[in-house]
């Protein structure tokens, strides 16, 4: 005769044997709670010296910005030249005139990103530097970025990724007065429009 279990009793038998098998893999020992307790402590000491620490960082780069953008390689055979740093020394913008292109009213020229800390991309890589191929309409005062490559370490070094746009798919974006990127694109057009030549 062949003995079956009911629906009932079988999930019964079920949540028994999970609650079993939680209690014996979440069981600890009185020595194993010692040792995590100890674990964390030590984790969360190393996380409050690593936050005091940044602080201090970020409030010396406050203090002297350009204290922290002396340490970047001027990188001069790209010709890369230093325009700005945050007032927080956050971060650095470098320009160069190296295959400054223009036509018409547009320029198309590279810039270089530096930050003092990791930035984090969509794809979730993390960099500490990029250079953006970016094209400006001096006349109608607007840009959009062709080109982006993002480097894990300052001075464009390390592992790298970009991302391309295709020009005829990308937006224009309007330059905004008093920002980053009017300063850049005041320095780009009036550069563009000096009869520089592409190297």
């Amino acid at each position: 005769m062949r003995r079956t279990t009911s629906p009932r009793l079988a999930a019964v038998m079920l949540v028994t044997a999970c609650v079993m098998f939680d209690t014996t893999v979440l069981g600890q020992t009185p020595e194993q709670e010692k040792m995590w307790e100890a674990q964390r402590a030590q984790k969360q000491a190393e996380e409050k010296i690593k936050a005091e620490r940044l602080a201090k960082e970020r409030e010396a780069r406050r203090a002297d910005p350009m204290a922290w953008v002396r340490t970047l390689d001027p990188m001069a055979p790209g010709g890369w030249t230093f325009r700005a740093v945050g007032a927080d020394g956050s971060w650095a913008t470098f320009s160069t005139e190296h295959q400054l292109k223009r036509s018409g009213h547009t320029v198309t020229a590279w810039l270089r990103q530096e930050y003092a800390e990791p930035h984090r991309s969509a794809d979730g890589d993390v960099y500490l530097s990029e250079v953006e191929k970016v094209q400006y309409d001096c006349a109608k005062e607007r840009a959009r970025v062709l080109l982006v490559i993002r480097y894990a370490e300052n001075n464009l070094t390390g592992s790298q990724q970009s991302d391309a746009a295709d020009p005829k798919l990308t937006e224009w974006d309007p330059v905004v007065p008093g920002t980053q990127s009017e300063y850049t694109f005041r320095w780009t057009c009036d550069a563009g429009s000096a009869g520089t030549r592409p190297r």
